[in-house]
């Protein structure tokens, strides 16, 4: 074929029994077999782009309790530590 051009690439071993088992067992080349496997990894990528994107909904989270409410108290326990801090220096 006119537009055929050369190329080394270098597969890991995995990639390459891959490419040596769909070789053997359809009875084609390796160079045959890569192309074949890259074509069909094309395809993969293009159907799952079509794919409406998952969104997860937020929900509330029911700790039995406030978090803002928690933070303010917590807050508050700070601000007395230090008052307490302050005064046991004088």
């Amino acid at each position: 074929m006119p537009n055929d051009s050369r190329m080394t690439v270098r597969l890991d071993p995995a990639t390459r029994r891959k490419v040596e088992l769909l070789a053997a067992r359809e009875g084609i080349s390796l160079n045959e077999a890569l192309n074949r496997l890259l074509r069909r990894a094309e395809d993969d990528v293009k159907s799952t782009s079509n794919r409406k994107r998952y969104r997860l909904k937020p929900r509330k989270v029911g700790f039995g309790f406030d978090i803002g409410h928690a933070k303010r108290i917590a807050a508050e326990m700070s601000e007395l530590e230090t008052l307490e801090k302050v005064k046991g220096r004088r």
